[in-house]
């Protein structure tokens, strides 16, 4: 399977309000809205802290923020990173990140 690396969309495509415990994120480009749970906005704040045009692995990202989270899945079996990526990957699929897969 090949590796996919995650990467920031550019900071005027996300504009993000924080709501308590939420954080309400509209996408610019598609008008939409999304509402989401810690931490998956940190996921993006470790993705926005690296260099323009710079992508980063799961476990990258995990690096990053693992300070802050205990990252756990459903499966207790399941690596932290694989939750991660799995994370990062539905914010792929939702335009909220760049996701870039290695051949």
């Amino acid at each position: 399977m090949p590796a996919q690396r995650f990467a920031a969309l550019p900071t005027a495509a996300l504009k993000r309000v924080p709501l308590g415990g939420l954080e309400a994120i509209y996408h610019v480009p598609s008008g939409i809205t999304h509402l989401l749970a810690e931490p998956v906005p940190d996921l993006l704040d470790a993705l926005a802290r690296l260099e323009s045009g710079q992508c980063a692995t799961a476990a990258q990202v995990l690096a990053l923020v693992a300070e802050r989270f205990d990252i756990v899945g459903d499966d207790p079996g399941e690596a932290p990173e694989a939750v991660v990526g799995e994370r990062l990957a539905e914010l792929g699929a939702l335009g909220l990140v760049t996701i870039v897969t290695d051949a």
